[in-house]
């Protein structure tokens, strides 16, 4: 679990995200926090039982979120449609993003995707135990499945408006790794605080 040095804005700018939810058209990662800081969560894979488990207790707390003004995103990178229609809304009711050329996720690599290991699943103490049943128990989690690419990692980063950048970053650095809702929402708390010049 890893929280890491949030990645220069240039990393995460001109991103092309394709919305997944049918409700507008493709944007540009920029357009995220144009208007307001953004919580990114960038998922490892929607049929995953510990992502759909870090999806849904983040969107839990969308009102709190909310309260703060912070927008709140969730990109894949890779659209598999039926994957898609069985995330969304149910895990995550909000914005759904493609980033088509995985831009954000290199973001939290220093500029290079990172990828896990099915290794860790072999041994029958590791953590990712502990976050699958985490997810079932807590989160009610109840389907998952194993489709689509689960080894390119994900995380989650707290972006300023405008210029800002980001000022939080967390990358997943084991199958469920998940940044801590309390340290989560105060990043987002500093975030949305309008800059003192």
């Amino acid at each position: 679990m890893s929280v890491i040095t949030p990645p220069p804005l240039a990393s995460v700018q001109g991103a092309e995200l394709e919305d997944l939810t049918g409700k507008q058209s493709s944007i540009k990662s920029d357009d995220l926090w144009k208007d307001q800081a953004v919580l990114v969560l960038v998922l490892r894979r929607p049929g995953c039982v510990l992502c759909r488990g870090e999806a849904k207790s983040l969107w839990g707390k969308k009102a709190q979120f909310e309260e703060l003004g912070v927008r709140m995103v969730c990109l894949v990178h890779e659209a598999i449609p039926d994957e898609i229609k069985a995330f969304w809304p149910e895990y995550w009711g909000g914005e759904l993003y493609l980033d088509t050329d995985k831009q954000l996720y290199k973001a939290l690599g220093g500029g290079k995707l990172r990828r896990g290991s099915l290794m860790w699943f072999l041994n029958p103490w590791s953590v990712i135990w502990k976050h699958g049943k985490w997810a079932k128990e807590e989160c009610g989690i109840k389907e998952s499945n194993l489709k689509g690419d689960g080894l390119t990692m994900g995380g989650l980063m707290v972006i300023k408006q405008g210029a800002g950048g980001p000022s939080f970053a967390y990358a997943e650095e084991r199958f469920g790794d998940h940044a801590e809702i309390d340290e989560v929402l105060k990043a987002c708390q500093t975030a949305a605080q309008p800059s003192r010049m």
